[in-house]
This record gives C-alpha cells, sequence and structure tokens, in this order.
C-alpha cells in the first residue's frame, strides 16, 4: 500500500510526488506515456539532438515559483546566464527588447507619447489591485485610463507575458498579478541549462527516495468506498491509497471517474475548459545564423523562439545548431490541416525575413502540432478565483494538481503551486 498515488508525471505530477517522498511518504506515479514530462517531455534521440516537447521557459527564474519546488528539495534549478539581449518582433522587425518599465521610455518601437503613455499604463498596473480585475480583461482596464490607439497594437505583448496575447480576451486580474510579481523580481524569464530534462531528472531523484514511477501503465478508474478513496485501478493492477492526486488536466478525470462523483458547477467547468493550441518547428542548421543568446517573443503576432545552441551546446551535437520556434494557432483551433499549413507560411515568411540563414542552411526540421499548449487560457472565466480548488469537495483524500486547478502564475507556473499546495495540505 501507498501513502500517495498520483496520476501523471508533468510538471506538478513529478513535483508533488519528489515533496512528498522527500519527506517521507511512499508515493506511486502512474503515467500512461512511456517517458516522463507530460507537455514539458525532453528527449535525446541516437544521434545526439535533445528534442523539448516545444520550449518551456520559467518566468522570475531563481524568484519564480517553479525554483520554490526545487528551494524546498533543498536545491535550485541551474538557469543559463543571462544575456541580456532578448528581442521582440513588432510590424515585421526585429527590435531590442526594453530592460524593465523605463526601457520602454527610449525605445524605437513607438512615437514618443505612445511610450508615455505605456509607461503610466504600466504604473496603473502596478498600484492596481489584481483581485478587482480578475473578471475584467485587459482592454477594460486600459481603457478605464486611456484610449491611445498605437498603445493598443502594444498591448498583445503584455497579455503574451501569461500566454494569452489577445486583450480582449485575457484577464487583468491575471496580467496585474504577473507584473506585480515581474515588478518585484527585476527578473525576466530563466532558460533551465539542458532545458526541462535537468527538472525532470532532479523531480526523478527525490520520487526514487522513497517511491516508484510506472510508465505505459494508464489509471483507468479511481477506487473509493462511501465518498473516501481507496486507490487506483489501471490497466495491470489495483493499488491502495489513502489519498490520490489527480495530476492531469480536469476534462480528462472523467476517464477514472464518474461525473455524477462531483458537483454540477465543477463538471460544468471541466468539460469546458478553454485551451490554446500552437505549432513548434525545431530548425538545426549547420551554421550559427545568429549570435542572438536571449528569448524572441512577438508583439504583434503570437511568437515566441530561442537558439538554445547559442547559449546551451548540449542540444546538439557539435557542428550543429538547434533554434525552436512557436507560434499559437487560432482560437478554438480543431485540427484542421489547412489552418496549420497557413501558420506555417506565416511563420516562415516572417523567419525568411528576419533570420534567413535558417531556411538556406537548413539540415534538420521537426514539426509539431500542440492541440493543447496551455490547459487554460487565462480569461476572466478561468482566472485564479473562478478554478476549482486543489482539493475535492466530495471525494475525501482526492486532490488535483495542474495547470486547470486553482495555482498561483500561469502556465506550467500553475501546476509548480497547485502541487506546493496539495503538498501542504497533505503533510499538514
Amino acid at each position: 500500500m501507498f501513502d500517495v498515488i498520483i496520476i501523471g508525471a508533468g510538471y506538478g505530477g513529478m513535483s508533488a510526488a519528489a515533496l512528498l517522498a522527500n519527506a517521507g511518504k511512499r508515493v506511486l506515479v502512474l503515467e500512461a506515456a512511456s517517458i516522463i514530462g507530460g507537455r514539458a517531455h525532453t528527449f535525446r534521440d541516437d544521434e545526439g539532438f535533445m528534442w523539448e516537447y516545444g520550449a518551456h521557459s520559467h518566468r522570475l527564474r531563481e524568484k519564480g515559483i517553479a525554483n520554490e519546488v526545487f528551494k524546498r528539495l533543498g536545491e535550485e534549478i541551474e538557469f543559463i546566464p543571462e544575456s541580456g539581449d532578448a528581442k521582440l518582433i513588432f510590424k515585421d522587425q526585429l527590435w531590442d527588447r526594453p530592460e524593465g518599465p523605463l526601457g520602454f521610455l527610449t525605445t524605437p518601437m513607438l512615437s514618443f507619447s505612445a511610450r508615455i503613455t505605456l509607461i503610466r499604463f504600466m504604473l496603473e498596473i502596478k498600484k492596481a489591485e489584481a483581485a478587482k480585475w480578475y473578471d475584467k480583461t485587459l482592454i477594460d482596464f486600459y481603457h478605464t485610463w486611456f484610449s491611445n490607439l498605437e498603445v493598443e497594437q502594444f498591448l498583445p505583448f503584455i497579455g503574451m507575458t501569461i500566454m494569452c496575447p489577445d486583450p480582449h480576451k485575457v484577464s487583468a486580474g491575471e496580467v496585474i498579478d504577473f507584473m506585480q510579481r515581474f515588478f518585484a523580481a527585476r527578473i525576466g524569464v530563466g532558460e533551465p541549462v539542458g532545458g526541462s530534462s535537468q527538472l525532470f531528472g532532479k523531480l526523478t531523484k527525490y520520487v526514487k527516495k522513497k517511491g516508484e514511477i510506472h510508465l505505459d501503465e494508464k489509471a483507468t478508474e479511481l477506487l473509493h468506498e462511501n465518498g473516501q478513496i481507496k486507490g487506483v485501478a489501471t490497466q495491470i493492477s489495483n493499488y491502495q491509497a489513502a489519498k490520490v492526486i489527480f495530476a492531469a488536466r480536469l476534462p480528462l478525470l472523467f476517464e477514472v471517474a464518474d461525473k455524477k462523483l462531483f458537483p454540477e458547477n465543477f463538471v460544468s467547468y471541466a468539460t469546458s475548459i478553454e485551451n490554446s493550441s500552437g505549432l513548434s518547428i525545431d530548425f538545426v542548421t549547420d551554421r550559427p545564423v545568429t549570435n542572438i543568446k536571449g528569448s524572441v517573443l512577438g508583439v504583434d503576432i503570437p511568437i515566441w523562439a530561442k537558439f538554445q545552441s547559442n547559449s546551451d551546446a548540449s542540444f546538439t551535437p557539435a557542428g550543429t545548431f538547434l533554434s525552436t520556434w512557436g507560434i499559437m494557432l487560432p482560437w478554438g483551433f480543431n485540427g484542421d490541416q489547412a489552418i496549420v499549413d497557413q501558420t506555417e507560411d506565416r511563420l516562415k515568411r516572417l523567419i525568411a525575413k528576419l533570420f534567413p540563414e535558417i531556411l538556406s542552411h537548413l539540415i534538420k526540421e521537426r514539426k509539431l502540432v500542440v492541440p493543447v499548449m496551455n490547459a487554460n487560457v487565462l480569461t476572466p472565466r478561468q482566472s485564479k478565483p473562478h478554478r476549482p480548488s486543489v482539493e475535492s469537495e466530495t471525494l475525501s483524500g482526492l486532490f488535483f494538481v495542474g495547470d486547470t486547478v486553482q495555482g498561483d502564475g500561469c502556465s506550467g507556473d500553475i501546476s509548480f503551486s497547485s502541487a506546493m499546495k496539495v503538498v501542504n495540505i497533505i503533510l499538514g
């Protein structure tokens, strides 16, 4: 018998498992896939290339939520040193990314009057109460004080910091919460040495202190009796535990548990969560195509990119160079290949203009359509106050971890945060 069973081996599941095992609990992690990592998995192929499922960064580096998990384990994430040369794409041109709010005073991307308005807007964000704005959009917040159309064109950049660039869609409260943490930390994103493999390698080490990880073993049913969790059934065996952490997307919960076990409002929310989708392309060239080490982020186009080989040579064999580009697919993407083709063409035309040597010196390309990128788009409806609690209301001993529940931050940070919240409850 185990103390805790965790379903899912992504950021949230592995963080919870590592923290619990490190505290002396006997844990079992069940993962349906053949590899640890969920939507952040990574692997090295026979040729020596490190492939990630997209490119994952961590907000606020050593002061961020992800690193807090590792601090609790007695160590920290090793980040690549900051390069100071991050770029923005705006109006199909490449610009130096301003450092901090005051950096926007001198950027040539905007007119002087627009820069002043943008700074004033950031000051409003800095002093706002996030709790009052979760149910409003960023454009609502902006129009409370300003009407500069030039600055409105720049608002997607602010929304993109929490992976929802549409100012008419993203929750103002979520933006305010993140931006205030950014202003306090004065640190941007961090790239782990070795990518996600470093994080999962460290977490696995702690899980195995007092637990087991079963890959290729899919949970098929939550076992319960009289409102109390009893364990988990898989296609291989039944496992007993008084506590179970469901660390996958909430819509998948009903593959292992009857909807009737949960409140109607919970079921309604979980079955209608809006996620984002993306297209990620890895380009391998036979020579460096730029000396940029920092990230590249789109302002008026939902693009992000990094040139891994410039800052971390471990990603590729000697003599080859990797860059990863991602672009969001339209909201409500339903798998239409024509939309994928159009988005790929849009991305490659922009790359050909800004970094023409990528395509002219290309020796390998890997394209991934990511149907679920961020499982929870931070709209007002899906903002933190409205997401379900990490503890089940109806099944004692059942907990939820991941980016669709009530954790702090955005994207992967919600997974790390919710894992720590659940561990705090279990450990008392």
